[in-house]
């Protein structure tokens, strides 16, 4: 197993994750990565459904990837924001490389002064991922 039992259920009941990314296998590997920590955690490759599911997945967390075809990660979160059933909801962008935005780097302090809750690489470590989800949550 990946994790310690320090990453099972908070409060008592499991957080909700959702994961929105155009990538199969980074969605399944990482929705079972956050199962076995404790999570309930659900995935969607179409950004477009994503929003339209949302307001009645009640998610604590979407992890959203930020390169994806048609629909953009930030258009997304813009979208998602915007929503009253979904404005509160946090959000951690993800990526596989650095992105720019207008020429404007993407990271961290970014993704924070923008609404987000912070940023992570998709190469980042598992253990990692999950301490950085259950700091936010």
């Amino acid at each position: 197993m990946f994790f310690s039992k320090t990453f099972t259920k908070m409060n008592n009941q499991k957080k909700k994750i959702i994961i929105i990314d155009d990538e199969a296998s980074f969605l399944s590997i990482f929705t079972k990565a956050l199962e076995g920590a404790g999570f309930e955690a659900k995935g969607f490759s179409d950004p477009k459904e994503a929003i339209l599911k949302m307001p009645e997945e009640k998610p604590d967390l979407i992890l959203l990837d930020i390169t994806m075809p048609n629909l953009n990660g930030f258009d997304v979160f813009e979208q998602l924001k915007k929503e009253p059933k979904t404005s509160a909801v946090k959000i951690i962008f993800l990526t596989n490389l650095g992105e720019t935005v207008a020429g404007t780097s993407v990271d961290e302090q970014y993704a924070k002064d923008i609404g987000a809750q912070g940023y992570l690489k998709k190469t980042d470590d598992l253990n990692y991922f999950v301490k950085k989800i259950q700091e936010i949550l």
